[in-house]
């Protein structure tokens, strides 16, 4: 790789950024110098560059607390809007809203992550907290499992480390070895399910979107409420995602006619 110099105006933008986007709550400038190490002269310049760009905003006039403006949002989502995979999917995702009547997720993996991407919720009884852009664990989502089933063992192995995995619920995969079999079992059936394993009173069906190239370009997820699962409706949406994820398959280039089938046991 080609060496350069860092210009240290542009880290520090961009540090700040990453900073914002991963507090939970709004920052002070007091805040924002103790964690970025930073002058509170230099860190008070860079906050108000980008209060005057839109990328940050004043939460609380009175506590003098930053957060993340509305210019991060409309770049973000220009990003998204670029890639061919959210436009291909959303009338598909709003047919399948439509017809389960539950919240329908697009995502991908990114880092050993599943980040959500798109989501179609018009039809939805029950909207699931899911914000467009967030990351969680990708072993114990519903996205996240079909995504990881639809890699080599080896790949999840190195992606995830084979020591204990972080839990959501009490009923998230904690070892490599359970959440392997489990990845065993996504493949033979062609569909994912996360029962309470990353919220307790959600039950999501979920199958991996394949390119030409039979690698897993994205997933596509049903999120329901854990109470309102049933056998007749599980089947009924797991029907429907797998028919969903390899129509969306095929519009990318994938020649299979059904998904997993070259992982599959």
């Amino acid at each position: 790789m080609e060496k350069f110099r860092v210009n240290k105006s542009a880290e520090r933008v961009v540090d700040l950024l990453v900073l914002l986007a991963k507090s939970e709550m709004p920052l002070t400038l007091n805040e924002i110098c103790k964690q970025l190490e930073l002058p509170k002269s230099s860190a008070f310049e860079l906050v108000q560059t980008l209060l005057y760009k839109g990328f940050i905003e004043l939460d609380d006039a009175r506590l003098k607390t930053y957060r993340l403006g509305l210019g991060i949002f409309e770049t973000g989502m220009s990003y998204v809007s670029n890639l061919e995979i959210p436009h291909l999917a959303r009338p598909f995702m709003q047919e399948l809203n439509r017809q389960t009547g539950s919240t329908v997720f697009l995502g991908i993996e990114d880092k050993g992550k599943v980040v959500y991407l798109d989501k179609a919720e018009s039809y939805s009884v029950m909207r699931p907290t899911a914000n467009l852009g967030s990351r969680r664990y990708i072993h114990t989502t519903g996205l996240g499992k079909s995504l990881l089933a639809a890699m080599s063992d080896q790949r999840v192995t190195n992606l995830l480390g084979d020591g204990d995995l972080p839990s959501r619920t009490l009923y998230s995969k904690t070892t490599l070895p359970a959440l392997l079999q489990d990845l065993h079992a996504i493949r033979k059936r062609g569909y994912s399910i996360d029962d309470r394993e990353d919220n307790m009173e959600m039950y999501c069906i979920a199958s991996a979107i394949y390119d030409q190239w039979n690698q897993p370009a994205a997933a596509i997820s049903v999120a329901s409420m854990y109470s309102s699962m049933n056998e007749e409706r599980e089947q009924m949406i797991v029907k429907l995602v797998k028919e969903t994820a390899l129509k969306l398959s095929n519009q990318l280039g994938y020649r299979g006619q059904q998904l997993y089938t070259h992982l599959a046991d």
